[in-house]
């Protein structure tokens, strides 16, 4: 499994919509918050999908997950609604800040495609974008995060989805400043985020994981002093 969760080539060009990716609007022009890509559907989390619920008491059940971030108390359909509601919800940025919290997301493929027979989108993983709030230890920029079943993984799903929404995060809210932070042995994860434009700054025992040791990646552009960020853990360089 592809995860770059922790609980609590060349760099692609996110600031304008390309082929990659496109926001699905609604008649009246305003989006939908679906990002469409060359393979996949990524739609927000909604606790009163009922597939939605059940999805993410799938995902962090697996083995893979469970062994990459624990277990989570994620043990039911109305536990996920409960989780949705008050931990996955968007909390949108204003344009010309570096913050934003959009919550979590469904990556979805499309019908037929990889997945033949199927007539709806066939959910595959989740990915995030989301940043703590105090009074709860904090920085002033989100990260990034994904998560892709073990079955659907090695697919480039992941490396799909997030450049889709860093994209969509950076054209339509103004997000220049991303994290991305992952478990130092997580190769894959690792290689997913440096697809995806980011750089390694080393490695740190972060506040916000509880002092968890991770690897700490920043999208190329960001401040060369992350203290600037708020991330003011030592930083040890691989």
């Amino acid at each position: 499994m592809t995860v770059a969760y922790n609980m609590r080539a060349s760099r692609p060009t996110l600031s304008e919509p390309n082929e990659e990716w496109e926001c699905k609007k609604d008649p009246f022009g305003s989006p939908t918050r679906t990002i469409l890509t060359r393979r996949l559907q990524i739609d927000p989390f909604n606790h009163f999908d009922e597939s939605h619920c059940n999805f993410l008491v799938r995902l962090w059940n697996t083995d893979d997950f469970i062994e990459s971030c624990g277990k989570t108390p994620i043990t039911t359909p109305e536990k996920a609604r409960d989780f949705i509601w008050k931990r996955m919800m968007p909390k949108e940025s204003n344009c010309g800040a570096a913050q934003g919290n959009l919550g979590f997301f469904v990556v979805s493929l499309f019908p037929s495609r990889d997945a033949p027979g199927n007539t709806v989108p066939v959910p595959v993983g989740i990915v995030s974008l989301i940043q703590g709030q105090p009074p709860d230890p904090h920085y002033t920029a989100p990260d990034v995060g994904f998560a892709i079943l073990p079955e659907y993984s090695r697919k480039g799903y992941a490396t799909e989805a997030v450049t889709a929404l860093l994209g969509w995060a950076r054209t339509e809210h103004c997000i220049q400043v991303v994290f991305g932070f992952c478990d130092p042995q997580n190769w894959r994860s690792r290689r997913v985020l440096e697809k995806v434009g980011m750089e390694a700054r080393g490695v740190a025992q972060l506040q916000v994981f509880g002092g968890k040791k991770s690897d700490v990646y920043a999208i190329k552009g960001s401040h060369w002093d992350l203290s600037v960020y708020g991330i003011t853990e030592k930083i040890t360089k691989h």
